[in-house]
């Protein structure tokens, strides 16, 4: 109708049913309209008369003149009742104007107009109206009025509103969502935070070798407990499936063992064996994400331990193929347990799938960790898939691709307890604000231990004194704190530094740590952020990142002592050891793992011990027997076992 206008058989004639007072294009019966042009006009006033929409005409007043039938059986009104502007009685009065002004409007620029208003139907129910008005044109192409043509879009409305609602009801869901997130994130990390800057300062202690160990235990598993709960919180991402992978080079063989030791209580409780069985020819660095395969694997063996009540756990790795620079791996965790049945193997993978409601009641657990296991695998590029059968055990194999590398991974590298060479620059007068005293506890001791000066705060107010006060290299500011918060404290240091000149390096020290909020408080004036619990060798990095000195050093430091000859070796401690570890290996006890710590305490650099503990951490027990009948043989050590 926009192209092409209706057109109406005369300039300034109506039919002859059109009321009488109607002006503009109403027409006296002086008998100068042609009759054959009359009846054309009634014939299709007629044929409009019966259409399924709701029509209109209005002429050159903007008054309406004529209306069909279906538009007066909607209305239940005569067509007396709606000439002129009586049919805008029916029009809702919180739409009335606006539909006035809308239909003025197009009048007076004789344009077309669609407009939606609710319009009151014969039962006093208003009905949403969609209208369209379109000019017309006489034959001579003079403006004759305007035709209308209405829909009844009540449902579409409806359907509208639903949206709108549903859509404001998932925005508040969401912000729900986000708040209890930022909430349980700092609930969370506040306890986590007190358990690793305990774990930290007892590594400044003189520890055992198996202490130490048990140290580095603790502090590798907070470490990946913060990670499973950092991607928990961020469930935005996870639903997205936009968890990001982390490549880096790691060995196989030493994440089984980590893996291995993680589960060792629960599987020593249960009277199982848990043993890996990996290939020799798999790499021996790899490049892929460490953190998330050992987040599967403990995932699938704490699985199988839970499931097998005799006979215990293997862990398989071998090569299936090689592409170039990638190494396809086959990894396989088989157990002797309850196994699964052909219909329930068709949804563990699923989320909260598990065989039955019974499994969870007699073993507990959510039902999450085998779905999250499988879309981390084919994240990593791989696939995931088990094989069972009723009381006779279950295996799970994955597939994995990873990139090959020539690296070693260094034997020195400092163990998570061996913290104590991360800084070697100058000493910093640190400010460090935080309401609970543990924090400030924990963190001013670990700090003195590099040698740094600290003053503390409570509240932001106690901050801003203290730092007109003193000078200060940095500011390691709480984000929550009562009376005055740590972003008030933040802006108005930066207001004064406008004026007095200067800046102090001020990090965000805080338990809010999803991952879009670094940005956040990067954005509002913050030099650096450490989210909590604290890494102390990540708050080292940052104290350097943000006062631009030199880069963490993990070497060594001047004067260390060298590596031990064999000369050095307490032979009377090794022999005791190997004493020891011989019927383990022979009996492919898993005890034989805690001997490792015992080892490399007698000559660390030793390179038959060296070799010693790793095929004992690769439970590679016929290896390590005919090492230690290498190490007999060397340093003439004299056992009375039978090798």
């Amino acid at each position: 109708m926009d192209a092409q206008r209706f057109k109406m058989p005369t300039k300034d004639n109506i039919p002859s049913n059109t009321h009488p007072s109607s002006g503009g294009n109403a027409a006296g019966s002086d008998g100068r309209r042609p009759v054959l042009e009359q009846m054309l006009a009634d014939h299709y006033l007629k044929i409009l008369a019966q259409a399924p929409v709701l029509i209109w005409r209005a002429n050159t007043k903007a008054e309406c003149d004529w209306f069909n039938n279906t538009w007066l059986s909607f209305t239940g009104r005569t067509m007396e009742q709606e000439y002129g502007s009586g049919w805008a009685e029916g029009v809702h009065q919180e739409d009335l104007k606006r539909c006035v002004d809308i239909w003025l409007g197009a009048f007076e620029k004789r344009e077309s107009f669609e407009m939606e208003y609710r319009l009151r139907r014969h039962d006093g129910e208003f009905r949403w109206i969609l209208d369209i008005g379109r000019p017309i044109d006489a034959v001579d192409g003079c403006f004759a009025g305007y035709i209308g043509y209405c829909f009844d879009i009540t449902d579409r409305k409806k359907a509208e509103m639903d949206l709108v609602l549903a859509r404001e009801s998932a925005e508040a869901a969401n912000r729900a969502k986000s708040d209890f997130l930022a909430n349980m994130s700092h609930e969370i990390r506040t306890p986590m935070n007190s358990i690793m800057g305990m774990s930290q300062l007892l590594a400044f202690t003189d520890l055992t070798a198996e202490q130490k160990e048990y140290v580095d235990g603790i502090l590798s598993s907070s470490e990946g407990l913060l990670a499973i709960i950092n991607d928990i919180l961020d469930l935005s991402k996870v639903e997205a499936g936009k968890i990001d992978l982390e490549l880096h080079g790691f060995s196989i063989r030493r994440s089984i063992y980590e893996v291995i030791k993680a589960q060792m209580s629960s599987v020593m409780e249960k009277g199982l064996f848990l043993r890996p069985e990996i290939a020799e020819d798999v790499p021996e660095t790899l490049v892929g994400d460490q953190l998330r395969l050992k987040q599967v694997l403990l995932n699938i063996v704490g699985n199988a331990i839970k499931f097998t009540r005799e006979g215990g756990i293997t862990i398989s790795v071998s090569v299936q193929e090689y592409r170039e620079q990638v190494a396809v791996l086959g990894i396989s965790v088989t157990d002797t347990g309850i196994g699964i049945t052909n219909e329930a193997i068709e949804r563990i993978f699923s989320p909260f799938g598990q065989e039955d409601s019974s499994t969870t009641r007699k073993y507990g657990g959510t039902g999450l960790g085998l779905s999250i296991s499988s879309k981390l695998v084919e994240l990593m590029g791989g696939r995931i898939w088990a094989e069972s059968r009723k009381d006779a055990g279950s295996s799970f194999h994955m597939v994995i691709p990873f990139r090959r590398s020539d690296e070693r991974q260094d034997p020195r590298t400092p163990a998570r307890s061996d913290i104590r060479r991360l800084w070697e620059g100058e000493k910093l007068h640190i400010l460090l604000a935080d309401d609970q005293e543990t924090n400030r506890n924990i963190m001013s001791r670990l700090l003195e231990r590099f040698g740094h000066e600290l003053d503390t705060a409570v509240n932001g107010e106690d901050v801003l004194r203290k730092w007109r006060e003193k000078r200060f290299d940095v500011i390691l500011m709480d984000v929550e704190m009562p009376t005055m918060d740590g972003n008030e404290a933040m802006r108005r240091i930066r207001e004064m530094e406008q004026t007095s000149g200067g800046r102090t390096a001020i990090i965000a020290l805080t338990a809010h740590a999803l991952k879009n909020q670094q940005e956040q408080f990067l954005n509002l004036g913050y030099d650096g952020y450490v989210p909590k619990p604290v890494e102390i060798a990540s708050l080292l990095q940052e104290l350097k990142r943000c006062l631009q000195l030199s880069p963490v050093h993990h070497e060594a430091p001047p004067g260390a002592a060298a590596p031990q000859a064999a000369g050095s070796v307490d032979i009377t401690k090794l022999a005791d050891i190997l004493t020891s570890v011989i019927p383990l290996l022979k009996q492919r006890n898993m005890g034989v793992l805690d001997k490792v710590n015992d080892l490399a305490s007698a000559v660390p650099e030793f390179p038959l011990l060296s070799q010693l503990n790793q095929q004992i951490r690769q439970f590679d027990c016929t290896g390590a027997l005919q090492t230690v009948q290498r190490l007999c043989e060397e340093l003439d050590i004299q056992i009375d076992q039978r090798l």
